[in-house]
């Protein structure tokens, strides 16, 4: 009798072990299912074709580059900006986000004093949903930016600018631009044929920047950009559309151009624009902190790429 009750009692401890592990396990996977569903924005008969959750020790570099196309691949700024792309700490992983980290770095006559990260997807793509979640930066001086831009043309390996389509920039120079304005739209010198459609109400059409009732580095929100096979686009923030127009992804001889690759910056400065009224260095460093990428096309309708143009810089230890 007692060795069926000894063995009863174990049993039982057995069972109840299982519905605790199971108890745990629950939660986790639920957590983890939140974490990687699609956000309520997704356009209906969309599926996803490629996405970065960032939940990593260390970038992806099977999934991105970190410099952009130009100088074969390893161009580390445009314009006047002050800052210079680096992988010296400069994509830090969070463990559930990637912060793109702009430092001060020096103090040289010409002002270039500032390190700071990108990431341009080796995967290209012709048409789809582009989104990210993402928190933006607040000094004065800070410009990051979420847009396409055209990969070398697979072909022929011919590659220009435009075609360029900016869904989200936004430029502190805590003057003529602030944290609360969001400039979007696309490049045209004239073969892109740039048609507005529409914009929002609160959307200024002479500089294309949207007016925000919020700070945009005070939380996170939803960018996305919409490029649909009738050659328009669509920007919208938290689901709302801003922005929409007729655009042609073509180079400027009308040829079509190379598929587009998705970049995600942060640059810093630059006397024409960002750093028109200076950049607060006593601010630094300062983060682009991204949540998540995420492309999606049209169910039967996928249309990707690769892009071979780059070298892999970030350091096989981490630290990048």
């Amino acid at each position: 009798m007692y060795d069926i009750v000894r063995v009863i009692f174990i049993l039982a401890l057995f069972a109840l072990a299982g519905v605790r592990a199971r108890a745990l396990e629950a939660p986790t996977a639920v957590v983890a299912a939140v974490q990687c569903a699609d956000s309520r924005y997704v356009p209906a008969n969309y599926v996803k074709v490629f996405s970065d959750e960032f939940n990593e020790k260390q970038l992806d570099t099977a999934k991105w580059w970190t410099r952009l196309v130009y100088e074969n691949g390893t161009l580390d700024h445009l314009n006047d900006e002050q800052q210079r792309y680096a992988e010296n700490g400069n994509h830090v992983m969070s463990g559930r986000s990637l912060i793109l980290t702009a430092k001060k770095t020096d103090n040289r006559p010409d002002g270039v004093d500032y390190q700071s990260g990108m990431i341009r997807s080796k995967t290209t793509f012709k048409y789809g949903y582009f989104e990210t979640r993402a928190k933006l930066p607040s000094a004065l001086g800070v410009w990051p930016a979420f847009w396409l831009n055209s990969a070398a043309r697979s072909s022929d390996g011919k590659l220009a600018w435009p075609p360029e389509v900016d869904i989200l920039e936004m430029v502190n120079n805590g003057v003529e631009d602030t944290t609360h304005m969001l400039h979007m739209g696309a490049m045209s010198n004239g073969p892109q044929d740039l048609r507005v459609l529409y914009t929002d109400q609160n959307f200024d059409q002479k500089w294309n920047f949207w007016s925000a009732p919020f700070s945009f580095s005070d939380d996170f929100h939803v960018f996305s950009g919409l490029w649909e096979s009738d050659n328009s686009i669509s920007i919208y923030v938290d689901g709302r559309l801003l922005y929409k127009a007729a655009y042609a992804w073509a180079y400027d001889d009308k040829t079509p151009a190379g598929f587009a690759h998705v970049i995600l910056n942060l640059a810093i400065g630059g006397a024409k624009w960002a750093g028109r009224h200076g950049v607060d260095a006593a601010a630094f460093p300062q983060g682009f902190e991204i949540d998540y990428v995420r492309v999606y096309q049209k169910a039967g309708s996928k249309m990707i790429g690769r892009d071979t143009t780059g070298t892999n810089l970030c350091p096989p230890d981490g630290g990048c």
